[in-house]
């Protein structure tokens, strides 16, 4: 019945938004993860916007090609400006991810990708999230 299913939803949110929460689940995570299918998983939970940061920080940690991969597909390559669901939101959180995981270098290498759009850039919000990761320290 759909009252199961929303309570066991209801159930496997609040338990998932405590261990994502949660330090030393977090490490532990990242120390055991199957990656292969956790990628898809963390994947899932940044598209629909359900806990997004640290499911990306989450990602970052456990494989950071795809991250960046992901970051690029979905934040830096589409055009922001006029994007149904906002991907704009949380990008200054993720780029201080990546500032603070990856580090400095390979921040800017992001900066410069060619995936980045010129268009992108220039968006304000754009701007604003990048203007947040450079003075988060």
């Amino acid at each position: 019945m759909l009252i199961d299913t929303l309570l066991e939803h209801e159930r496997a949110y609040n338990n998932l938004l405590k261990e994502i929460s949660d330090e030393k689940a977090k490490q532990d995570f990242i120390d055991h993860a199957d990656v292969a299918t956790a990628t898809p998983l963390l994947e899932f939970l940044i598209k629909t916007k359900v806990m997004q940061l640290p499911a990306f920080e989450l990602m970052l940690k456990i494989n950071k090609d795809k991250a960046i991969k992901f970051l690029k597909k979905w934040y830096l390559s589409l055009d922001l400006s006029d994007h149904a669901k906002d991907p704009v939101s949380g990008l200054d959180i993720i780029l201080c991810h990546v500032k603070d995981i990856l580090g400095e270098n390979e921040f800017n290498k992001l900066l410069n990708c060619e995936e980045f759009l010129p268009k992108n850039k220039k968006n304000k919000r754009v701007k604003e999230a990048i203007r947040f990761a450079l003075e988060d320290d």
